[in-house]
Parts: C-alpha cells; structure tokens; sequence
C-alpha cells in the first residue's frame, strides 16, 4: 500500500480532476472546431496543480512524522535537518525556544517547524521543493526521482500560473493537453512514493519501510 498521503491523492484530489474531464466529454459535441471549453480544461489545470501541492507537502510531513517517531535523539537526524533545526531556535525571538529541544520537546518542534514552513509553499516546482525536502528530510535533490524529469513538472506549473494570473487569457489548454497533465502528475507523485519510503527507510535502521512501493 502506497503513502496515506498518496492513497488520498489518488482517491479523492485526483477524482475532482477526472470529474472535470467527464463534464467536459458530456459538454462537447461532435465535430471540428473549439467548442469553447477553456473554462472547464483551465479549471482541470488549476484543480490538479493544487492537488500535485497538496501531495507534497502531505507526503513531506508524513516523512518528518516517521522520523519524528522512528529515531530517539535529534542527533539521528540527517545533518541537514539537524542544521535546519537548530538555526530555527537561533533565530528564535523567543528566549525560552531552546528548552522545547529538550527530552521530547524536539518531535514537536520538528513537526510543528515543517509545518509552518510548507505553508509559505505555493508554487511547487523543483527549484523550490528540492530545498524543503533537503532542509527537513535531508533529502538531496527530490526531482532526481522524477521519470519524466523536473523541466515536464516545472513547465506544468508555469502553465497553472499563467492560467491564475491572466485567465481566459493564458493559453488555451486542451481536453488532451489536461489528460497529458494528469497522466505526468499521477507517475511523478508515484515516483516520488516510491523514492522516499526507501530513503525513509534506510536512514532509520532497524526499521521496514513506512509504506510499500507500488510498481
């Protein structure tokens, strides 16, 4: 079974998407020409761009969950999210910060941290996921997993934003560029499943992996 985070992925964010798809094949009609359906193909983009977010940082979490409740000691972490958390209680304004280290204290503050910080996330394109997923789960470079390669994930995401900014105005998407889209999303989520259960896994010794790989 894959992660919860892609179980609801694939279960409920992907399903809004193929319900656009089917309105737009119950809407269109027979013959050539544009039946003037961009509104229901730019909305699809929009809906699986969000979903593709959400996915992320979900599935981000339930990687720093696992090593929140897997590792006994913050000096397990990867040296990177060692890092990240201690620059996080430097910077602290709050002189107190450094006690919520202490004994347990640093499993919420782990959690609580990514947390915070994926909230910032709105545009989720390599050059800004490879350095959330190093900082927390000490990951170096997530779009290496990517199959399709990061510029197919990246130009996808320009697309979403083109369409939120201008509109009607961006350019026309398609039913088959959205199935496309759809398609590269749903394998490139999966890649990244695959990939960080057996990163997850490796770096928590002793421990089977969090989720199983779907081939």
């Amino acid at each position: 079974m894959p992660s919860i985070s892609f179980l609801k992925f694939e279960s409920n964010m992907l399903t809004d998407v193929e319900r656009i798809i089917a309105s737009h094949g119950q809407l269109n009609h027979s013959g050539k020409g544009r039946r003037g359906l961009g509104h229901i193909t730019r909305s699809g983009v929009l809906m699986l761009c969000a979903a593709w977010e959400l996915y992320i940082e979900e599935v981000m979490l339930e990687g720093v969950d696992y090593f929140s409740r897997k590792l006994d000691s913050p000096k397990e972490l990867p040296k990177t999210v060692q890092k990240e958390l201690s620059s996080h209680v430097k910077e602290s304004k709050h002189e107190l910060k450094p006690l919520e280290l202490a004994g347990e204290g640093w499993r919420s503050l782990y959690k609580n941290h990514a947390e915070e910080v994926l909230r910032g996330l709105n545009t989720p394109k390599s050059g800004n996921l490879n350095p959330l997923f190093k900082r927390f789960l000490g990951l170096e470079e997530l779009s290496k997993s990517w199959s399709l390669g990061k510029d197919v994930i990246n130009d996808f995401v320009s697309t979403r934003g083109d369409i939120a900014h201008q509109g009607s105005q961006a350019q026309y998407i398609t039913i088959n560029n959205l199935k496309s889209y759809k398609s590269q999303i749903e394998a490139t989520a999966l890649d990244v499943d695959n990939m960080l259960t057996e990163y997850l896994c490796i770096n928590t010794p002793g421990t089977e992996r969090p989720w199983r790989r779907r081939l």
